[in-house]
């Protein structure tokens, strides 16, 4: 959980980054949602270019912690059977 957290982090900020720059160069001139969408496209290209292998890990390790989940759920689901 924790690298899908610092993942999830690491894309904040590179959202704070893109903003900060867009905001710097058309702040005067239009709304804060136009920044914003452009600010979201770019965000996601470059995280899939400086970040695509933290996604990865992150992603295995979210799909790693619901499969253990799902274990435990499964698990408890047939004691009760078994109870019952």
């Amino acid at each position: 959980m924790r690298t899908f957290l610092v993942y999830t982090l690491l894309r904040l900020v590179i959202f704070l980054a893109c903003f900060g720059v867009l905001y710097l160069l058309f702040g005067a001139h239009v709304s804060g949602w136009l920044i914003a969408l452009p600010a979201v496209l770019f965000t996601s290209g470059l995280s899939w270019l400086l970040l695509r292998q933290r996604g990865v890990e992150a992603g295995a390790a979210l799909s790693s912690g619901w499969r253990s989940a799902r274990g435990r759920l499964d698990a408890s689901t047939r004691r009760e059977d078994a109870e019952g």
